[in-house]
């Protein structure tokens, strides 16, 4: 094992130790959150049935964004191929038309080739002429087999095209179908959540935190069997995190890692929630805003305690908050949205860490999210 690898293991398995620590002994059972909600019962079962709707919905567009991405992205380059193909397919064929107009001058009179040759037209007319054939030089046999060869892949790539092509649509319409689905969940998770009142309110989202932290833990150990890399910071890198969105209008899964257009992979989570749902700072800091490319309208939050924080896709900025405008932690910043390449999707908040500021490299961000939201 390498040294990178050794500290890279290591540095999981302290994460893990981290959050692990940082939950509670005398965690919440859902005994005492059903006996705290007895008189809102109605109110969390439509919650309870709300939520886990809006997570799977949730988990299952994450797959189908992914896959969206991968064949896209195959897509493109199928089309770059075929039209590089096609252009050597054109040379090829006029190499082998040149051979023919050389044959032709040094025919002389050979009638036969001289008609063979006046009458194609094309590459693969010429292909088709006995004459020709039995006049060509090796040189023209190598052509010729190159364009029969060329033609035979170029076939084949146009046949994976069309696939790809219906794929695409497949996967656009259960996206939309998943995405759809998503924000039925989301509103009624809104409506029944703002039924819950007093110890109940409290304790049921106690709980939540809880279960997002054991799977924030559970998620941590994969990573530190795999090695990878991808468990995020400890606690104490993000002093007093607080989850961009209001936790029972948002979802999201470990999307780290997945596939992405252009052949990238993510480098964030994304935060599903309804169309104009507010956005926080997460810490206290200053705002960068951010236009165009594939987040579309960003912000950069560089907060106090030297993190920065990336919010990407947002429908809109927040009244007074422009570049270089200081902000406090559960301050609204922006909007949910689709901008940028999210255009046309189920609304979410691309959201990244980075711990040694904004030129160093993210990190995963579904540890910290995980503690703080829900």
């Amino acid at each position: 094992m390498s040294t990178r690898t050794r500290a890279g293991t290591a540095a999981l398995l302290l994460l893990i130790g981290v959050v692990g620590a940082s939950s509670p002994t005398d965690a919440v059972t859902k005994a005492e959150v059903d006996a705290a909600c007895s008189e809102y019962r109605d109110a969390k079962d439509r919650l309870d049935a709300a939520t886990a709707a809006r997570d799977l919905a949730t988990a299952r567009y994450a797959e189908l964004y992914s896959d969206l991405e991968e064949t896209s992205y195959r897509e493109e380059q199928l089309t770059e191929q075929l039209r590089e193909r096609d252009a050597l397919v054109e040379v090829r064929e006029r190499q082998l038309v040149e051979q023919a107009v050389e044959l032709y001058m040094a025919a002389g009179a050979d009638q036969g080739l001289e008609a063979s040759l006046l009458d194609a037209r094309t590459a693969d007319e010429l292909i088709l002429r006995q004459e020709f054939l039995s006049s060509v030089t090796t040189r023209g046999l190598s052509a010729i087999s190159d364009i029969l060869a060329l033609q035979t892949r170029t076939e084949a790539m146009r046949n994976e095209l069309a696939a790809s092509a219906d794929r695409l649509a497949v996967l656009e319409e259960e996206a939309g179908a998943v995405a759809a689905a998503l924000s039925a969940a989301q509103q009624e998770s809104l409506a029944a959540a703002s039924e819950l009142k007093g110890e109940c309110n409290r304790l049921y989202w106690q709980r939540e935190r809880e279960l997002a932290r054991q799977r924030a833990l559970e998620a941590a150990r994969a990573a530190a069997r795999r090695a990878s890399g991808a468990a995020g910071v400890a606690q104490s890198i993000t002093p007093g995190f607080l989850c961009p969105m209001n936790p029972a209008a948002s979802s999201f899964v470990n999307d780290w890692g997945n596939p992405r257009s252009g052949g990238r992979t993510h480098k964030g989570n994304d935060l599903f929630a309804p169309m104009g749902q507010p956005m926080y700072a997460v810490a206290n800091g200053t705002i960068t805003l951010t236009r165009g490319g594939l987040g579309g309208l960003g912000i950069w939050l560089s907060a106090d305690h030297g993190v920065d924080y990336y919010y990407a896709h947002l429908n809109g900025y927040a009244p007074g908050i422009g570049t270089g405008t200081r902000v406090q932690r559960g301050q609204t910043i922006g909007y949910n949205g689709d901008s940028g390449n999210a255009r046309g999707g189920a609304p979410h908040l691309h959201f990244q860490i980075h711990p040694g500021g904004r030129a160093s490299r993210p990190v995963n961000p579904y540890p910290t999210l995980s503690r703080a939201c829900r």
